[in-house]
């Protein structure tokens, strides 16, 4: 289906997962969704299908003329539904066979399975919602986290959309006043009117500084981060990878080289995604298969985002910490095994401070656990200004026209200030306001469109 054709045809599909469940949901969106929906009915309700009320009705193979299903039927009459065209939604039981008969028979009554992101298209296309909520349905569905969670039910609430709408209004403002001064004036502009324009352009210019910055943020939430647990064999890494999971996921013994592998797990830092890696004990091994896991920890380290290098402070003096975390710097320093008795001199541990901020922590007790995720948090968050109210750029493509707005802006001001005709600086607001219509679709490009929405589930 081309992004851009106006003559849709009834669309089809299952809008929950598959498999087995409770219910199963398929959705039917266009002009003869209850026409379709028809042929699979028994006998219409007797007073007819009321909007927005759900009908308990049995559905008939008209093939065979035999009971499929006993179904919820619920008609949403355009354009007050979520793709703004007639959508009827049939909540049969959550059996595959059930449902794929459904969806069979209904494509035999002339419905067209509906492509990925179909349905979210054509709330766009209709206006039911702008580009920016369409894209947050998406990240909605994929989150991970929390946060995730609520930073897309934001923007699908039009949070973003709401932010730069009186930055776009502003701009219009602008280029209504240089078009005109384009048409009907010949003389150049007053020097108090550059300042005044050049201050409002320094004004939008900041608010949109404001939201770009926030894409520093919203990247890490949204891409996440990878952080490793590196140290000697046995100091207690797979521990602390079980604690930071809450759950046992590694082998724990006494024996040092128990690890073998790298393993990685997911989990959140005060919402942010991140993987978890354990890596075998890095040391000499005679071991074949150990040092192949101990190559491995030497790579996991170079791929990490963030490394915890993990110390025992059980254990005698060592100088092989020191070397170790002097070949592989981490971020942070786990000082495990608090609650035991500490061989470790005071004098070592200042030496490995000097190398990464300590935390002290036991992986069996959980003392500690809370400081070091929230300081990893800092360390993820570090350089980053603190989370703005309303939207956070998650969206590469979002961030990528707001820093093109924000450039043609400065580019306007500077044309203004060095004495260019209103032309140069017209032609640059016209840019600016362009790349803000592609965040929530004004601009339309069908390239984009196709793109966005093939990246979409079907059925949504």
């Amino acid at each position: 289906m081309s992004a851009l054709d106006s003559d849709f045809k009834t669309i089809a599909a299952l809008s929950t997962p598959p498999g087995y469940g409770g219910i199963g949901v398929i959705r039917l969106s266009g002009k003869d969704s209850l026409s379709i929906l028809q042929s699979l009915l028994v006998e219409p309700p007797s007073k007819g299908f009321d909007p927005n009320h759900s009908v308990l009705l049995p559905l008939r193979n008209p093939e065979t003329g035999l009971i499929i299903d006993q179904a919820l039927v619920t008609w949403f009459r355009a354009p007050q539904s979520f793709t703004g065209e007639d959508v009827v939604e049939i909540s049969c039981h959550g059996s595959p066979i059930v449902l794929s008969e459904v969806l069979r028979l209904l494509q035999s009554a002339g419905a067209s399975l509906a492509e990925p992101g179909e349905f979210s298209l054509r709330a766009f296309l209709n206006g039911r919602l702008d580009l920016a909520q369409a894209e947050a349905i998406r990240d909605l569905i994929h989150s991970q986290t929390t946060y995730q969670a609520q930073l897309a039910a934001r923007q699908l609430d039009g949070e973003l959309s709401r932010q730069l709408k009186p930055l776009k209004e502003r701009l219009v403002n602008l280029i209504v006043h240089f078009e005109s001064a384009v048409e009907f004036v010949e003389d150049d502009l007053d020097p108090v009117d550059v300042e005044k324009f050049a201050q409002t352009l320094d004004e939008i210019t900041s608010d949109l500084t404001r939201l770009s910055g926030s894409y520093r943020l919203g990247r890490v939430v949204e891409a996440g981060i990878k952080l490793a647990l590196i140290g000697r064999p046995n100091v207690g890494k797979s521990s602390l990878f079980n604690a930071l999971l809450g759950r046992d996921r590694a082998i724990v013994t006494t024996i040092p080289g128990t690890t073998r592998d790298t393993l990685r797990e997911r989990f959140s830092v005060n919402g942010i995604p991140a993987e978890l890696v354990d890596t075998a004990g890095l040391r000499d091994a005679d071991d074949p298969v150990e040092k192949i896991g101990v190559e491995r920890t030497r790579s996991a380290a170079a791929d990490a985002d963030i490394i915890i290098g993990v110390v025992d402070l059980t254990d005698e003096a060592n100088d092989l910490d020191l070397e170790l975390f002097r070949a592989h710097p981490p971020q942070l320093m786990a000082l495990n095994k608090n609650d035991l008795r500490q061989m470790r001199s005071e004098v070592e541990l200042q030496e490995l401070s000097g190398i990464a901020p300590v935390i002290r922590i036991s992986a069996t007790s959980g003392s500690g656990l809370d400081e070091l995720v929230l300081r990893i948090y800092d360390v993820i968050t570090s350089g980053i200004s603190p989370a703005v109210e309303g939207a956070i750029i998650t969206n590469a493509r979002h961030f990528a026209a707001i820093e093109t707005a924000r450039e043609s802006l400065i580019t306007a001001k500077n044309a203004l200030k060095e004495g260019f005709t209103e032309e140069v600086a017209l032609s640059q607001l016209h840019r600016a306001l362009s790349a803000l219509g592609v965040i929530t679709g004004e601009t339309l490009i069908a390239d984009i469109l196709n793109q966005i929405f093939s990246t979409f589930c079907i059925g949504k």
